[in-house]
Parts: C-alpha cells; structure tokens; sequence
C-alpha cells in the first residue's frame, strides 16, 4: 500500500472512531426562559433514555452573549425551570435532589424529594408544586416537612403540563371525556386524596386549581387524546390544545365562555351546523400554503402578554412539517396571523413527551424551543407591532 492511501486509510479510521465514541447531542426534554428573556436552562435526554427516569445534562444559554455552559451531567430531563422575575432556576439531579441556583452558580436552596415529572414555583418561592413520578405523577405543594398531597386519586400520565397564575394553577394531561359533558364543570365532589388501592383519576384531562386552597375550581371539557394547556400571563384565559385537533380557550371568571380556536384553512367547526365556519378566518397566503401550518397539541407558548400559538406535532420523525403557526390572541378565537418558526433546523415538537422543551418570555417577546434533533436550541423574538416572529440565534 503506497503512503498516500495509509493516510487515507487513517484519516477513514480516525472518524470513524469520531462517530463511535464522540457523545452525540441528545435532545432536550424540558427548559426554561428566564422572566427577562436573557437565559435558558435546558435538560436532554435521548429517546433511547429511561422513559421513567431521564438522565442527562444540564445547560445554561446565554442569549444576550450567544454562549452555552454545560453546568450537570446527572440531571432529571423533566426538571429544568426558572424562578420567575429572577436569574435563578430549579432542577433536580439523579438521587431526587432538587436545587434552586442562580445563573452564576451559587446555590440557593437544595432538597431532597421524591422525583418529579414536572414542577413549578412562585417567584417568592413560597409555592412550589410537583408532580410524583414515582406516584404516576401525583401531585404535592411544598417539600420537606411542609409537603401537602394535592391530588393522590390517580396520576396524571406522561405528558403532563402544569401552569401557575397568581391564583391559579392548571393540570393539562391525557384525556377524552366528551359524551354529554359541559363545557367546565365546577360542581366538583370527588375524594382528592383517594387512599384506596383502586383510584379513579378523578381530575385527569384538564383542571382549573384554586392555588390557596388547593382545591379545583373546574374540569374544563372539549379535548381528546393527549392535552396541553396554560394560563394566560393576566391570569384570566386557559387555552389547550390536543393530538386530535381540539384547540379551545376559556374565560376563567366566566368558565363557561369556552371559544373554539380556529384551525388553519378549515375554519371552527358549528356543530350544529356539521360545517366550518369561515367568515372571519385568515386566508393562508399561496407563498406558505404547502409548507405547513400548525395551531397545537404538544406545546403552547405566550409571545406577549395576550398574543399565542400553538405548536403541534409535527408529521415526520426529524421533525419535518410545519414551518409556520398560527398566532392567537386571548379573547379572539380567530388566528390573527401565520408566524414563521422554520425548519432549519426543525423544533422540538417532534413527539408528544417533549411537551416541556418549549418556553416563553411574554415580557420580553422571546420564544425558545429544543430542535427535533441533536442537542442544540432556537431563540425567537416576537415583534408584537407586525405580528411577525424572528429566529434570532440558532444554537447547538
């Protein structure tokens, strides 16, 4: 063999042994903006992980100086989430312990608990609420000696979202209970902490919480299949979305104002009717027709105070599909725009668990997602004024 091809024949098997031992980036579960749309805190985990226990690394982005740090390699892939207004965020390592630590690496606070499938906390910290893993996602304020069980008559299956107002908080989980059902109900009598080995899961589907009393206020009824949902940043709308195209928001000081979310170039639906109404929907402009339109079912996202959309999964593997969203305002059930999200590269919506891997700064007009695949992020600024979204940083 002359030199020239046992260079080669090296240069061949040097990156061969590259893709075999080089770490690939794994994707992320779940993360979190920061309250002033500066930093990102993101858990990965591979498909390939523990379903029930998600193991990987921890990172924290920089937007404003475009720089990533690697801060754990042992954390839950559920776990990662800002304290609001503040530069500090929670996550929670392999023996369940979770931390509250600030951007620059001090620790603020550090518990040991039971593993969480999500949690979320005030900005004061005085509330913080989680869900059980262990406990098929039971739900429990506080920790310690302070912890109080919530609702124990039947967990909440993956995927699961909560979501925190100041006097509210919201469950958003698997449901499908449409027959003769209202639009919310707040009659509300079942047992919440249901200590019988045969549970009813009596608040699966979608919940409206009282955060004082921790008492539900209402079941809200319209979706099917696997949900998401969250509170408006004013604290007065819910909006859900599902895999089987059900998107609907409700008033909570009227809770049985249930609008239907239009659905790109079909319209609402009239039941009464069995027909789509039309009159107010936004023709979809010929230049994006073909290139995909999603309005929902595995994450929601608030742009800014009032203004939303949806994010749905997309129809391909890698994330291939949508390009676009559709944009929504609190109160309007009539999309007001399409807003462009991309596919270079595609984002994290790829498949139902990855529900936490999309996050939002309303105040700073900032919109983070997780990419289908490898590990990396997209950062998008909003421009309230045109109703437009900017992909300002692609990160990996």
């Amino acid at each position: 063999m002359s030199k020239k091809w046992k260079i080669i024949s090296l240069i061949i098997v040097i990156i061969s042994l590259f893709f075999i031992f080089y770490p690939k980036p794994v994707p992320v579960l779940s993360l979190s903006v920061s309250s002033d749309g500066r930093y990102v805190i993101s858990a990965h985990a591979g498909r390939d992980a523990d379903r029930h226990k998600p193991i990987g690394k921890l990172v924290l982005w920089d937007i404003e100086k475009k720089e990533k740090k690697v801060l754990a390699k042992n954390a839950n892939a559920f776990s990662a989430a800002f304290v609001p207004d503040s530069h500090e965020f929670m996550w929670q390592d392999e023996k369940n312990v979770v931390h509250i630590q600030d951007v620059n690496g001090k620790e603020i606070n550090s518990f040991p608990h039971f593993q969480v499938k999500t949690h979320i906390i005030s900005a004061d910290k005085t509330f913080y609420l989680s869900s059980n893993m262990e406990n098929y996602g039971a739900l429990y304020e506080g920790y310690g000696k302070n912890l109080k069980p919530v609702y124990t008559d039947g967990g909440f299956p993956l995927p699961l979202t909560l979501s925190t107002s100041r006097d509210h908080f919201l469950s958003a989980s698997d449901t499908c209970l449409l027959t003769n059902r209202p639009v919310a109900e707040t009659n509300l009598t079942a047992n919440l902490i249901n200590p019988n080995e045969s549970k009813k899961s009596s608040y699966l589907g979608v919940t409206l919480w009282d955060k004082h009393t921790l008492k539900p206020v209402a079941r809200l009824y319209g979706n099917c299949g696997k949900t998401t949902g969250l509170i408006s940043p004013d604290g007065k709308w819910v909006v859900t979305g599902d895999e089987n195209s059900g998107y609907y928001m409700w008033e909570i000081k009227n809770l049985n104002n249930r609008l239907k979310l239009a659905i790109p170039g079909s319209g609402i639906y009239v039941k009464e009717k069995h027909d789509y109404d039309t009159s107010k929907l936004l023709p979809i402009p010929p230049s994006i027709d073909d290139r995909g339109i999603t309005a929902g079912g595995v994450a929601y996202a608030f742009l800014s105070e009032k203004d939303f959309i949806g994010l749905g999964k997309s129809e391909n593997e890698d994330g291939n599909g949508y390009e676009f969203a559709a944009l929504y305002t609190v109160g309007d059930p009539w999309i007001k725009a399409y807003v462009e999200i991309g596919n270079d590269p595609s984002i994290s919506t790829n498949y139902y668990q990855r529900n936490l891997s999309v996050s939002s700064s309303p105040k700073a007009h900032i919109l983070v997602t997780g990419q289908a695949t490898g590990g990396g992020i997209n950062v998008y600024k909003y421009h309230p004024d045109k109703m437009e979204l900017e992909k300002i940083w692609v990160a990996d």
